[in-house]
């Protein structure tokens, strides 16, 4: 999970984790929006794993449109595109909260690469840390904005997710 306005690190990191834990045999599911979630489930497909990508919208309004391609590739390699809207709905601000309860209850763990300390990000991990799921965060720079909800996370007990050298 993380910032649809994610660094160039943000953005690697994001790919390369979902890849090697997709080799792993774990599955990744996120939100399909722009960003960290989108390099996450290209990571996951590029290593032939399984991804779940959880809309705020219904499955035929795929938001944001720029993603409409990886969801169609999502699916067609054995993954899920899923929403608890009906058909019809359109993307509005008060679907995203529901939809990150959803991906939290699908996933053992959550992990976070980058995200202010306001972001849809941060709603899922507070959401795993009250039903007890363990919480990951990727540290970022400090002083940027992109990195304070991580660096929030790590402050409050998360899970420090180290990365080897990616650039």
């Amino acid at each position: 999970m993380g910032t649809r306005e994610a660094s160039d690190y943000g953005l690697e990191t994001s790919r390369r984790l979902a890849y090697d834990l997709a080799a792993q045999g774990v599955a990744v599911i996120s939100g399909l929006a722009l960003g960290v979630d989108s390099k996450a489930h290209e990571g996951c497909l590029a290593a032939g794993g399984e991804t779940v990508a959880v809309l705020g919208s219904s499955v035929d309004i795929i938001y944001p449109k720029d993603n409409i391609t990886l969801a169609k590739k999502i699916t067609e390699q054995g993954g899920a595109v899923m929403s608890e809207y009906r058909i019809g709905t359109s993307p509005q601000a008060h679907n995203f909260p529901g939809r990150n309860r959803i991906i939290n209850g699908l996933a053992r763990g959550v992990v976070v690469v980058e995200g202010s300390k306001r972001s849809g990000a941060m709603i899922t991990a507070d959401y795993a840390l009250e039903e007890g799921r363990s919480v990951f965060a990727v540290p970022g720079r400090i002083g940027d904005s992109k990195s304070e909800g991580t660096l929030n996370l790590l402050k409050q007990g998360a899970i420090l997710l180290k990365m080897p050298a990616i650039f």
